[in-house]
């Protein structure tokens, strides 16, 4: 009887670790592609991307961008660095910002130059200026009541911009600064890693498993 129960309790262990492994996460990707620099432009036809990524709770948003661009406040943003959108403008909570990035939100800003209207604003304050841009890049989450990437919306415009910053492109030693929107690239999938829980049943099961392996080979010797 024991034998039968050890044997159930592996199995079932490993079965519902199986089943309890998360579905892979939604993924989207905006390219920062609409120049809004004055005159002909900051020079690149892409400064960089905002990959979004479900998460428990909530969405990761992380900003990668290329050539040396960096992220700045001046007045071409009102001394704001980057602005988005949630559908329905809700109370929502940002985390792992670098230190002395701060938030606004919800508001509801229009920048000049017919971007559209935004509720979210980060500030990069101290962190950068125009003469000191931020180019690490960021990597934070927004968590909230039914936040998910299908949650950011664009500005409202024809243009379809999802995120504006104000960017800041090295151009040789001769900086160009200006508002760079973002627009909708696509979509894909990411694997989330397991909870605890889950990991913690796959391995009673595997534990049971190779007990039962151990009897046989204990009871194959002594007969």
């Amino acid at each position: 009887m024991k034998h039968v129960a050890l044997k159930s309790l592996a199995f079932a262990a490993c079965a519902l670790g199986f089943s309890a492994l998360p579905a892979s996460a939604g993924v989207i990707v905006y390219t920062f592609d609409q120049d809004g620099c004055s005159g002909s432009g900051c020079g690149l036809t892409n400064y960089g991307t905002v990959t979004l990524t479900d998460i428990s709770g909530g969405v990761n948003v992380k900003v990668s961008l290329l050539n040396g661009s960096g992220l700045i406040d001046t007045g071409a943003m009102s001394g704001h660095s980057l602005t988005f959108n949630l559908a329905g403008a809700p109370s929502v909570t940002f985390t792992n910002l670098p230190s002395l990035w701060t938030t606004t939100g919800p508001a509801n800003w229009s920048p000049n130059g017919g971007w559209g209207t935004f509720n979210y604003i980060l500030d990069c304050n101290t962190a950068c200026g125009s003469n000191n841009p931020w180019t690490t890049g960021l990597d934070f989450d927004v968590a909230g009541t039914g936040i998910t990437t299908a949650s950011f919306i664009d500005s409202g415009t024809a243009k379809d911009t999802y995120f504006l910053a104000d960017i800041s492109n090295p151009n040789g030693g001769t900086p160009l600064t200006g508002r760079i929107g973002a627009s909708y690239s696509g979509t894909g999938t990411t694997t989330q890693v397991p909870e605890p829980f889950t990991m913690s049943l796959f391995g009673a099961g595997l534990a049971g498993m190779a007990t039962l392996r151990r009897r046989r080979k204990l009871r194959a010797a002594v007969a």
